[in-house]
């Protein structure tokens, strides 16, 4: 009983402690942030590279010409460009994709000059590393070509992704915290005569702040610090449960969503929720008796859904179907021309969760918000079942055996 009591009374005072810092950031205007208010926070392409993008552009809509790419060159302490003639490109195609001699694919932000020097930034919100591709990108125009990954925190690619290759020595860290909200700084003085440029930055540097967990004031860091020393053995027993509350959670995430499918979805159909998420590549997936096995619509953790970003789409391995006819009949299908990628394990898929960041996985703790993230999501796997239900059940079956993921078994 009085370990229960010791329990709410550090939640109540951190509670506090929390409620305080939302009132400073109302006050500072924090709360409302453009890039928030159209959910656009986390998109690699279409919010972060598109930003950056346009402001290095010397052609950009700024009109400032060079001014930002000047800076954002002594960010990154590369002399070699040439800073009259550089021009700067989004998913810019460095040849085909071929993962066996570690060539080719497109670069998020690709920077060049008149000389050949090149520079390619691989920008990495949520998304996970793509095979090689780090390997792929130092390739191309080895002699005159810089590559730098830049993830929120500056943390280091894959092994899957970099292979031997040694940030510092081959490739280049960026930050977003630190190396891009320093630069994005130098921007906005740069833009002081132009309030709309300097305060449209601004909201951006909110955002990234924001996305790596700077917003809060010295002042509520010491009294959090201050309250966890104070009450150690208690704040251990509340972090030894968290996990497992997430977890909890997110099975209620996938089960609500399943329940909203199985509603819609009757005769011929199978949807199941995976029974333990922390298995690595487990979620939930959708399939239809007539369809190929082992092809499904499926929503999958990168590895495990309620702690890492997660893709939906439709898996089918090339070792186990055939993905030639499979794409042929697919082709037609108006949805998977909006944004999904492709693999050797899946032919369509993107981004549709991102729980590895923190306050995102927030929601799974308030019940009409994850309802309403349950019933959006089953209308994305019900618009995409139904979309490819007659294509993929044109794709002939070797063998009409009926299997299930592994993992269910």
């Amino acid at each position: 009983m009085e370990e229960t009591k010791s329990h709410c009374k550090l939640i109540q005072e951190a509670s506090r402690i929390l409620e305080h810092q939302k009132e400073i950031s109302t006050l500072k205007g924090e709360n409302f942030n453009i890039f928030s208010i159209l959910k656009m926070e986390t998109k690699e392409n279409a919010t972060h590279s598109a930003f950056l993008g346009e402001l290095l552009n010397p052609e950009g809509s700024h009109d400032l010409g060079s001014t930002f790419l000047k800076l954002f060159l002594d960010t990154l302490q590369v002399k070699s460009m040439d800073i009259d003639s550089a021009r700067v490109k989004l998913e810019y195609y460095v040849g085909e994709r071929n993962d066996g001699e570690k060539t080719g694919g497109r670069v998020d932000i690709f920077i060049y000059d008149k000389d050949l020097n090149s520079i390619c930034v691989e920008n990495k919100i949520y998304a996970p590393d793509q095979n090689v591709q780090i390997q792929r990108y130092c390739n191309y125009n080895r002699n005159n070509n810089l590559v730098f990954y830049l993830t929120l925190e500056g943390e280091e690619p894959g092994k899957g992704s970099k292979g031997k290759l040694k940030s510092g020595e081959h490739f280049h860290l960026l930050s977003y915290s630190t190396d891009i909200v320093n630069w994005l700084r130098a921007c906005a003085k740069e833009a002081v005569h132009f309030p709309i440029i300097r305060e449209t930055i601004q909201q951006y540097i909110i955002l990234i702040k924001k996305l790596t967990n700077q917003l809060t004031d010295h002042k509520m860091q010491n009294e959090i610090q201050k309250l966890i020393a104070e009450n150690y053995n208690t704040t251990r027993t509340l972090v030894s449960n968290l996990k497992v509350v997430e977890l909890k959670y997110t099975n209620l995430l996938l089960n609500e969503i399943k329940g909203q499918l199985e509603k819609e979805l009757k005769e011929g159909w199978t949807v199941e929720a995976y029974n333990d998420l922390e298995e690595a590549w487990t979620g939930l997936y959708i399939n239809h008796e007539e369809w190929p096995k082992k092809v499904y619509v499926k929503l999958e953790g990168q590895s495990k859904v309620p702690w890492s970003d997660s893709i939906y789409g439709i898996i089918g391995n090339k070792n186990n179907c055939d993905r030639d006819k499979l794409n042929k009949e697919l082709a037609g299908v108006e949805l998977l021309q909006e944004g999904f990628r492709s693999n050797n394990v899946w032919p369509f898929y993107k981004t549709i969760l991102h729980f590895s960041n923190d306050e995102s996985r927030a929601i799974l703790f308030d019940e009409q918000k994850r309802k309403e993230l349950a019933l959006d999501l089953s209308e994305k796997f019900l618009e995409l079942a139904k979309a490819c239900e007659e294509p993929l059940k044109k794709v002939q079956n070797t063998d009409q055996v009926k299997e299930t993921p592994a993992s269910l078994n």
